[in-house]
């Protein structure tokens, strides 16, 4: 909190007094102009300035033990081994996990030589997250700590370093239960985890230079653009500085400029408000057409770059009507269709490296059909976010917590400052269209929030807050944020003066494993086809979240060996039959057309009803070649995509095949067969070229027969063996589900080549190769 009380303050401040014309604006706020300036149709040349952000993930080492002085610089470091970032404490079984076994005080350490030439600059370090609570130390020096598993934060460490000489980072991370920092005090239906989870940077700046940047359309007209820019100066001596801002397109161009000038003091923060000149004719960002600018600000001192600080930035305007219910983005209306998502991955908890991050997104974007995300229930990975902006993929982004508020105020204070925290790391991201300021499915607690929503509003008043509500958890008395969310159920006439979103829906209700029967996957299927259809006839409806996107580990009383079966996808993203539900359900000119048999065309003795799903206009079915004919879709007409059903359809050995039109022409084919006897292993990676320096990629491993089809239900038992370049994270050996299962390849800092070889009795084995470079 005490971090940006300052700017809280003034922009409290500045709020009460902003006075905001097109092309000119004037304040005077403690001696500080504020002006605007027209556009100049140039090409943006990016500045040669002093601002570094040095990738620190690569050459650290780690302890699983509480050593003592661990941070000391001269120490035995051989019991400690060499790892890269993202990095978890403990590489655990995808389920029957040891929760105990990560809930550890572990050191990690880092040597770095810092150049001589940054002597007379600042230099920070900055750790996206940290699970669960850090102490940072630079040469023996304690430079400060920091509690919760999900934010950023960064502390100034140039008074400790020793410039031209190895200095070394230590960090003491503690991830045992804490019941003073949430999600914890009670059950948590997720596990937290332990470890550097996230990237760490070293960040070099000008001793003057900007600490934070927030810029944001006017809420009627997107059009006009604000800039808030936080400048700090770290020199003694009292600079004239201009600060300037430029919106570029992705030609470079410059479409838009802004700036203001001030004389700045030593040793002082100063906040910067500004209008940029408005942007003609601008590409406003959609789902459908994610369009992001580039927004460089710059800080010049007696006339010379100090520093320059980039964001992206999509030019968009949204508003949740009180008036019809309905979500409107650019003044139109949308309705929201997506899952939600926990940062949980297989074997390595929350430690998943940045293009595991970017698969993610796309995934719910293109493979899950989502228009929205929710991050259930904690600010999530940068690199997600990043990802979702670039996809068009929105987001509800919440405060950390599950359930229950404690009463200690501790819990609270870093409760509020995981909203500070979360906000000012996140605002500049256009897919996100409103902030989490309630603890999920908490209980009405008006003190603190009525804090947490004014909190959300003076850092960030250009989008909406929510706070989900499940149950008679919840007020309407005491509903103070935008949009009030509410997990299964939908809006009724009681709801009437408020637009609603539903975050949950279906998976807590419906556990469905991968290598379930036909029925079982069929029936989770049509259970979201039911609510999604149900949700699409309801008059003052927002949108529609599902439970949930993957299975992900949990220690509560929901889950089945420590697995929330709840996804659509399993945990390791391969998808059930609901998933191509999902997918349907997005339009064919946003993620092409789609048509999928729902059914493993296994022997019956009896005819059976087969489900289609598809995002086709109508579909036609076939059995080893003969019709069983065309059809409009006939289910759950309330969907963008309705159902296709036959019923009664014979069991004949063979192959079933749909074909789905647009119009008059093919659009898609699927062709499903008859499953015969696995025969051969298949392995296929994500990514066929990694990056050196923690890196990673998933590999899938299948069991397919004769024809190529993977074998469902199959449970082989599966030996793997990787050698090179990179290192293999999973089980081994370990029984296929439903045909599939998947391990991850993590690189280091070699180059090369990475092998990877599975077999499986007289199955006949396969190999890939994984390039690093």
């Amino acid at each position: 909190m005490m971090r940006y009380a300052f700017f809280i303050d003034f922009m409290l401040i500045k709020t009460a007094g902003f006075i905001s014309i097109k092309s000119l604006c004037i304040l005077s706020l403690g001696g500080i102009l504020f002006f605007s300036i027209p556009c100049a149709a140039e090409k943006y040349i990016e500045k040669k300035n002093n601002r570094i952000n040095i990738n620190l993930n690569s050459e650290w080492l780690f302890c699983p033990q509480n050593i003592a002085n661990g941070q000391m610089p001269a120490i035995d470091e051989s019991g400690f081994k060499k790892v890269c970032l993202p990095h978890s404490v403990k590489i655990v079984r995808h389920s029957g996990i040891d929760t105990s076994s990560f809930a550890i005080i572990s050191w990690y350490r880092k040597h770095i030589i810092i150049p001589q030439d940054f002597k007379n600059r600042r230099v920070s370090i900055e750790f996206q997250g940290v699970s669960k609570v850090a102490d940072v130390f630079v040469n023996n020096n304690f430079i400060g700590a920091h509690k919760g598993a999900y934010t950023q934060f960064s502390f100034d460490i140039t008074r400790f370093l020793k410039f031209g000489e190895n200095n070394i980072i230590a960090v003491r991370v503690d991830s045992r239960q804490h019941k003073e920092i949430p999600p914890e005090g009670k059950n948590v239906d997720y596990m937290i985890f332990g470890g550097i989870v996230r990237d760490v940077s070293l960040i070099v700046t000008n001793p003057v230079h900007i600490d934070n940047v927030f810029v944001y359309c006017n809420s009627s007209d997107s059009s006009l653009i604000s800039a808030r820019i936080k400048v700090i100066n770290n020199s003694h001596d009292n600079n004239k500085c201009r600060v300037s801002t430029f919106v570029v397109d992705t030609a470079d161009s410059i479409v838009a400029t802004g700036y203001s000038e001030s004389a700045l003091a030593s040793d002082t923060v100063c906040d910067f408000n500004y209008t940029v000149s408005p942007v003609v004719k601008p590409e406003l960002w959609h789902p459908d057409n994610p369009y992001l600018y580039k927004v460089y600000t710059t800080v010049e001192c007696n006339g010379k770059c100090v520093d320059e600080y980039r964001v992206g930035f999509g030019i968009r305007t949204i508003s949740f009507n009180k008036t019809d219910g309905k979500f409107y983005i650019n003044g139109k209306r949308l309705m929201l269709r997506g899952l939600n998502r926990h940062e949980t991955y297989p074997f390595i908890g929350r430690a998943a490296a940045n293009r595991l991050q970017r698969k993610d997104a796309d995934i719910l974007k293109y493979k899950l059909g989502c228009n929205i995300v929710r991050c259930s229930h904690y600010p999530q990975d940068p690199e997600f976010l990043d990802q979702c902006d670039k996809t068009g993929l929105m987001v509800l982004e919440e405060m950390p917590g599950w359930y229950y508020v404690s009463k200690s105020k501790e819990w609270r204070d870093i409760a509020v400052n995981n909203i500070e925290e979360m906000i000012i790391r996140d605002r500049n991201h256009p897919s996100i269209i409103s902030f989490g300021v309630r603890i999920n499915e908490s209980l009405d607690y008006h003190d603190l929030y009525e804090k947490t929503n004014s909190i959300a509003r003076v850092i960030d008043p250009t989008r909406p807050v929510h706070g989900v509500r499940v149950l008679d958890r919840g007020s309407p008395l005491e509903f103070i944020e935008d949009l009030w969310a509410q997990n299964f159920k939908l809006p009724d006439s009681s709801s009437s003066t408020f637009p609603w979103i539903t975050t949950e829906c279906v998976g807590h209700n419906f556990r469905t494993h991968s290598w379930d029967n036909e029925d079982r996957l069929i029936k989770q299927m049509l259970a979201f086809a039911s609510v999604f259809d149900s949700a699409m006839n309801t008059p003052r409806l927002s949108g529609i979240i599902g439970w949930t996107s993957f299975d992900y580990n949990s220690p509560y009383g929901t889950a089945d060996n420590q697995i929330c079966y709840h996804g659509v996808s399993d945990i390791f993203r391969i998808p059930k039959f609901a998933a191509y539900f999902m997918a349907s359900q997005a339009s064919p000119s946003v993620n092409g057309p789609i048509v999928y048999i729902a059914d493993y065309w296994k022997k019956t003795a009896l005819p059976h009803d087969v489900w289609v799903v598809g995002n086709c206009d109508s579909v036609e079915l076939f059995v080893n070649g003969v019709s069983m004919g065309g059809k409009s879709p006939d289910m759950y007409m309330h969907l963008e995509h309705p159902l296709f059903l036959w019923k009664a359809v014979k069991f004949v050995p063979g192959e079933l095949k749909a074909v789905g039109y647009l119009g008059s022409s093919i659009a898609a084919t699927y062709i499903r067969k008859t499953p015969g006897k696995p025969v051969r292993l298949l392995i296929i990676p994500d990514d066929t070229v990694l990056s050196k320096g923690g890196d990673m990629t998933r590999v899938v491993v299948s069991a397919v027969d004769a024809s190529g089809q993977v074998v469902p239900q199959s449970k082989n038992i599966v030996s793997v063996s990787v050698d090179g370049a990179g290192e293999f994270i999973g089980e081994n050996p370990v029984s296929l589900e439903n045909g599939e299962t998947a391990f991850y390849i993590k690189t280091s800092s070699r180059t090369g080549v990475v092998s990877c070889k599975a077999k499986s009795g007289k199955l006949a084995g396969t190999e890939k190769k994984i390039v690093v470079q």
